[in-house]
């Protein structure tokens, strides 16, 4: 079933999903109100999340305030998810190539038009990132240990160099992603149903990015890194704390099992028979626990962080075998075509 169902008009979508996002959008807005050499049609789809913050109301006011350069359209999606949220803007684009803009990221002016004019030239692309840049609240002291772990926020090269980062990387965060919607459509034709489906305002466990690029590769798309499309990603002071991380490495753990078949198929090995895997898993744990117990346990121990994340990739096992297993079933699916 397609879920497009659009006649790829030439253009780019953007695409904001949100939830309670109000006190968030001024300046994200604000960025996408002042992008530069756009020489093609531009449209942005606020997906609202289910908020209860008054975030579409909030939204629409600030882009009329802001003279609505592009058209705004606000569209809920009640399921909570991220994917969910993601797939309904899916629905609702009108254009071939869409952006997804977090509600945090701050573009910089000419980051669509950078991004259009790549993709717009090679079919072969299915998807290219940017690099994100944090940005932290006004007079916040970032903590030393801090700067170890930006990556794990969606921030960072995505690349070793400009170009293709397929088998180089193999895979790209969302935030500030372009993808075109013709190989969307062809994953989603072939029966792709994501076994991830984001974080919903109860839990950090994500990954749903990561498994949507893995898609695209195995049936064919190219995944392209340019570092000249830059963002800033607001962070603001509450999340920047050690509490937040190690829940953040636990969410990790949890999603790595989920996604265990899509490495093993793209390293060229077998997956392991559940049970062993439990078996290896544990021991694993044993062993970091000992290694965690060696040291004093301090902010920013790399090692503490591990032994979280083998937590969380333990209960995975226990709890998600059965979204481990509808993963194997989308790669067969998705490597026979």
């Amino acid at each position: 079933m397609s879920v497009t169902n659009k006649k790829y008009l030439n253009g780019v979508s953007i695409v904001i999903v949100t939830y309670n996002g109000s006190n968030r959008l001024l300046p994200t807005l604000s960025h996408l109100a002042q992008q530069k050499n756009i020489d093609f049609d531009v449209e942005i789809i606020l997906v609202d999340n289910n908020s209860n913050d008054g975030t579409s109301k909030k939204a629409q006011q600030l882009w009329d305030e802001l003279k609505s350069p592009f058209t705004l359209r606000i569209v809920n999606e009640k399921q909570p998810g991220t994917m969910y949220a993601r797939k309904k803007g899916i629905l609702e684009s009108q254009y071939r190539y869409m952006l997804y803009c977090d509600d945090d990221n701050w573009l910089s002016e000419d980051y669509v038009s950078t991004a259009y004019h790549i993709i717009s030239q090679d079919n072969q692309i299915a998807a290219i990132g940017g690099k994100g840049i944090m940005e932290y609240e006004l007079g916040f002291k970032v903590p030393d240990w801090m700067k170890d772990y930006e990556h794990n926020f969606g921030t960072g090269a995505q690349g070793e160099k400009d170009g293709d980062t397929t088998n180089v990387k193999g895979c790209l965060y969302t935030a500030g992603a372009i993808i075109d919607l013709k190989w969307l459509d062809k994953l989603y034709t072939l029966g792709f149903e994501s076994t991830l489906q984001g974080r919903d305002g109860k839990t950090l466990v994500a990954g749903e990015d990561t498994e949507l690029m893995y898609a695209l590769r195995l049936i064919g798309g190219k995944l392209y890194y340019n570092s000249k499309m830059t963002f800033k990603h607001y962070m603001p002071a509450a999340r920047i704390n050690w509490k937040y991380l190690k829940k953040l490495w636990f969410g990790f753990g949890m999603a790595d099992f989920v996604l265990y078949p899509y490495a093993n198929y793209f390293k060229k090995r077998k997956n392991p028979i559940v049970l062993r895997l439990l078996l290896a898993t544990f021991k694993q744990l044993l062993i970091l626990r000992i290694k965690k117990s060696m040291n004093k346990s301090v902010v920013g121990d790399r090692n503490e962080l591990l032994y979280i994340k083998k937590k969380g990739f333990l209960m995975s096992v226990l709890k998600n075998r059965h979204l481990y297993k509808k993963a194997i079933v989308n790669i067969i699916t998705l490597k026979s075509v």
